[in-house]
């Protein structure tokens, strides 16, 4: 019979109950912007590049269905955040580009998320912060070598 692990031991559940309180911090901070995180992100997606991203290419990033990016995307370019045009390399697929308002909000958005990070890491050195946030991306973004 295998050994019974404290639920406070469980990497998974862990992950999931920060990510919860992080998400919640984030949303509360966003209200004055409009944003929510998931819009949020798209937004600073957007702002990435000046030509726009890929819708695909955001839903991907996102871990979410190509589908549940429209609507984030008609809420932005709604509120004149961001504009669609015409992927050039592929016609089939629409770019996503903040225009300056966009960038502006994003701005705002970013100074309010950081100040809700800051309340769960601050006092954590930068080393571990920097090590967390590099393994959390080697686990949602895997680089598969063949």
């Amino acid at each position: 019979m295998a050994e019974s692990q404290a639920l406070s031991d469980d990497i998974g559940f862990l992950l999931s109950r920060v990510g919860g309180m992080v998400l919640g911090a984030v949303n509360k901070a966003l209200v004055p912007t409009g944003l929510r995180v998931r819009s949020y992100s798209v937004l600073v997606l957007a702002c990435e590049q000046a030509e726009g991203v890929n819708q695909r290419g955001v839903a991907a990033t996102m871990g979410l269905d190509p589908s549940q990016i429209v609507g984030l995307v008609d809420e932005l370019e709604e509120r004149g955040l961001v504009v669609r045009t015409l992927d050039p390399s592929d016609r089939r697929n629409k770019l996503i580009a903040a225009t300056d308002e966009g960038r502006r909000l994003r701005d705002d958005a970013k100074a309010r998320v950081d100040a809700a990070h800051g309340r769960y890491f601050e006092g954590i050195p930068d080393t571990v912060v920097n090590q967390m946030r590099d393994t959390l991306q080697s686990i949602a973004f895997p680089t598969f070598v063949e």
